[in-house]
């Protein structure tokens, strides 16, 4: 639903070279073989490696062997592991791949299991070449990456903090001898472990998320959106729909909108939709998108997360938003709760636009963020952001 943006003062090179010293450890290659310009002894480890994809995953030892010297190919192992060595265009690079997900899934195309093969030996053979048990069961690096990736919500839902303990000051203050012990969010295997277990250790595979998403995705095949690379932001959008089954006679069907009832049902739309329809299927609410490939992944990660079965469990927090928002409308956000903002920021020496002063009363008294870009701080921004702008077109409407 949102998407994961690498902190900009982490450089993509420096994450990719940085995970691929972490996760040297937890595969069955040489380190010379992973940073050849770096001075190391044969481990021997690349050779069991080699035989154990010979014997049972032709395609996997073409990607990464030289079918002509043996040797490793070690840009192919890199890209594996760690993503492209040029980012791709869809992280502001200016790499062969339009997106992230087309470097997976050229990956894939190289890889598949030959016909005839036998694909349980063969992802038996990869657990133990790119062994994701220990990368989770020893934490630390597992940890280092969740800290770096600095994901505070899940991005299939943003409905959970997905919280890492120990904190950085806890860390500065534990002593050395003690074991490292945390508190994480789980790994989800965008393209699951089951059938593609050599990605089992791919960064760019391995998607932060909370525990409730990563069951309800399992080993799910289907298209959905890829985190790394696209989000739903204000294409498919939360609508408040009136339970007309719950009305009692004369009652108005948008009395919701003060706060005051639950009587709504939560849905997700396209951006340009509006309908008051209490029972329509999920193709004709997202059917002003115009990419058909992009709405379809939209379809099927609100389907695989059941989005809109779980923010109907969120009434109370969206009732919260509509009170709110019904009591401190926009004139009297700008005239009463800007002006003592502006006063402090002036007092700190600090020079924000109107705008930024508008958005930081707003998110006093929602208690969300309205830039997409900051949904991913804050479980259901992007809820309460897009319930305030179908409150604004609904008003607009009226007047």
């Amino acid at each position: 639903m949102i998407r994961i943006q690498l902190p900009e003062s982490m450089e993509y090179r420096r994450l990719r070279r940085e995970y691929l010293k972490r996760v040297a450890k937890y595969i069955k290659f040489d380190k010379k073989d992973i940073f050849p310009d770096q001075t190391s002894s044969n481990e021997g480890k690349t050779e069991v490696a080699a035989t154990y994809l010979q014997e049972h995953f032709q395609n996997l030892y073409r990607f990464l062997f030289s079918s002509h010297s043996g040797k490793v190919r070690t840009e192919n192992l890199r890209w594996l592991l760690a993503g492209p060595a040029v980012p791709p265009k869809s992280f502001g690079g200016t790499g062969e791949y339009e997106t992230m997900q087309d470097s997976l899934k050229a990956i894939i195309g190289q890889c598949s299991h030959e016909s005839g093969e036998d694909s349980a030996k063969a992802n038996e053979v990869c657990k133990k070449i790119f062994d994701y048990d220990e990368f989770v069961k020893k934490q630390e690096d597992a940890y280092w990456l969740l800290r770096s990736l600095k994901v505070r919500v899940c991005p299939y839902c943003n409905r959970i903090y997905t919280t890492t303990l120990p904190t950085k000051e806890e860390l500065e203050q534990e002593d050395s001898g003690e074991p490292f012990e945390t508190t994480r969010a789980t790994y989800d295997h965008f393209y699951g472990k089951a059938q593609y277990p050599y990605l089992a250790l791919s960064l760019f595979n391995l998607v932060p998320s909370c525990n409730i998403c990563n069951n309800n995705k399992e080993s799910k095949d289907e298209e959905i959106i890829y985190p790394y690379d696209e989000e739903f932001g204000k294409n498919a959008v939360f609508r408040l729909i009136p339970d007309l089954n719950e009305l009692k006679p004369g009652e108005n069907a948008l009395r919701f909108l003060t706060g005051e009832s639950d009587k709504f049902h939560v849905r997700l739309m396209g951006k340009d939709r509006i309908s008051f329809l209490e029972k329509s299927f999920l193709e004709s609410q997202l059917s002003d998108i115009e990419d058909s490939d992009y709405r379809e992944r939209v379809k099927n990660s609100i389907e695989m997360f059941r989005l809109e079965k779980l923010y109907n469990e969120h009434k109370v927090e969206i009732r919260d938003v509509l009170r709110n928002r019904y009591y401190f409308n926009e004139e009297y956000v700008k005239s009463a709760i800007c002006p003592l903002i502006r006063e402090q920021l002036k007092k700190e020496g600090t020079n924000v636009s109107e705008d930024q002063v508008y958005d930081m009363a707003t998110d006093m008294l929602f208690s969300t963020r309205l830039r997409p870009e900051e949904w991913k701080d804050r479980p259901l921004s992007k809820l309460k952001a897009d319930i305030l702008d179908y409150i604004d077109i609904i008003t607009k409407e009226e007047e």
